[in-house]
């Protein structure tokens, strides 16, 4: 509750504020404050909160901006472990330094990847812990049984590694329970003890990379295909200005780092799809799909258009079409960017007349016999580069108008 002192101040701030903003309403504030003066305090508390929050919002944008993402995965990383260590503590834990030890293993950089850590770390020790409790009840207490429980159990785990990353963690696990826990009195308790602390450290992990200055594969995702989209754009542009300017050959090498990088895009969705899809629903929507795969396409066709260039090695021809693919090219790049971008696709029709237009043109120049002054090897290097290039212009189309449909 507000003091008198306290609230007729808060009031003056709060009407100093709304005369600088509207008079009209700084008036009729002054009027209703004494008979709802109840309510005033309400509406005080919703508005200072929502002050709080539109400041810790900009202090978050300001220091994600700033430090680069190693630097805030190492100051989280020593945070979850921090609070992992003083959970273990305050339950006052025999070995509660494994889970300090979990949360340096599990807390990855994104927070798909340690979602998937913590998956693996959990479920691997899990099954660990119940292998070395079953070693270390079954097997004889002397060493040689228990080197041979320990091959066997050590080499089936890193032998199923190659379906799945969390029979590491169980080979790890089942060293620790049968190794720290062979001379305990309860085998059992202590397994599960195991257990219990490797949680606390992979649930100090999860929440620290899910609340605090979270950076998830959503957001790479989209600044990834915003600016591989961008590349696209302006390499198309440069092999369509190659290619009117009689056919000039360009680097072979040109979309390589292009090509892996919209690769490594289908890995990162998959782990997003996996285990980010859940927790950021507003954020992933299922036009990721589309764009990562367009995007993909989008490369390879452009690969295609430096093959077709560097076919041939001579000095070329002037291309009577020259505005028409240089304007398509320009309007393919423009519309690729402002979908990976989510701006509305308003050229998506201009797109498409140019397409149809382009197509029209060309039919009109071959029923009029302008091709035939090109040989057998230049027209296919012509009709190849023009191929490559409407498909990559049909394929910006279609992505679009199936995207707009679904929204």
């Amino acid at each position: 509750m507000l003091t008198p002192k306290g609230r007729c101040f808060y009031t003056s701030c709060f009407s100093s504020a709304l005369f600088f903003a509207n008079p009209a309403i700084f008036f009729v504030f002054g009027l209703i404050v004494p008979a709802f003066e109840k309510y005033f305090q309400f509406f005080y508390f919703a508005f200072q909160t929502r002050v709080v929050y539109n400041l810790l919002f900009f202090m978050r944008k300001t220091v994600t901006n700033t430090l680069s993402a190693h630097t805030i995965h190492g100051v989280k990383t020593a945070c979850a472990a921090v609070l992992a260590y003083a959970i273990t503590t305050w339950l006052d834990l025999e070995l509660g330094y494994w889970a300090v030890i979990s949360t340096v293993i599990v807390m990855q950089v994104y927070v798909a990847d340690s979602i998937e850590m913590c998956l693996t770390r959990f479920t691997g020790t899990a099954a660990g812990a119940v292998m070395g409790v079953i070693i270390i009840l079954m097997a004889p207490e002397h060493p040689v049984f228990i080197g041979m429980s320990l091959f066997i159990a050590i080499g089936i785990c890193s032998a199923l590694t190659q379906y799945k990353p969390r029979y590491r963690m169980a080979a790890i696990t089942v060293v620790i329970v049968v190794m720290t826990g062979i001379t305990s009195e309860n085998v059992v308790a202590f397994g599960l003890s195991r257990v219990y602390e490797i949680f606390i450290g992979i649930l100090c992990a999860f929440l620290v990379s899910v609340l605090v200055l979270p950076r998830r594969g959503v957001d790479e995702l989209t600044r990834r295909l915003y600016n591989q989209s961008t590349t696209v754009a302006d390499t198309c542009h440069l092999l369509v200005d190659a290619f009117v300017s009689r056919q000039q050959n360009v680097d072979e090498t040109l979309v390589d780092d292009l090509l892996k990088s919209v690769w490594e895009n289908h890995a990162l969705f998959q782990k997003i799809s996996e285990h980010e899809a859940r927790i950021y629903r507003s954020k992933f929507n299922t036009d990721f799909s589309c764009m990562v795969t367009l995007i993909t396409r989008c490369t390879e066709h452009l690969r295609n258009m430096v093959r077709a260039l560097n076919a041939l090695d001579d000095e070329g021809y002037e291309i009577i079409l020259a505005n028409e693919l240089k304007a398509l090219a320009r309007q393919s790049g423009d519309t690729l960017m402002r979908l990976m971008h989510r701006e509305p696709a308003t050229g998506v029709d201009d797109l498409e007349r140019m397409i149809v237009l382009l197509d029209h043109r060309l039919n009109g120049i071959r029923q009029k016999g302008l091709i035939r002054r090109f040989d057998s090897k230049k027209l296919v290097q012509i009709f190849s580069f023009y191929s490559s290039l409407e498909y990559l212009a049909e394929d910006i189309l279609w992505t679009s108008r199936k995207i707009q449909q679904g929204s």
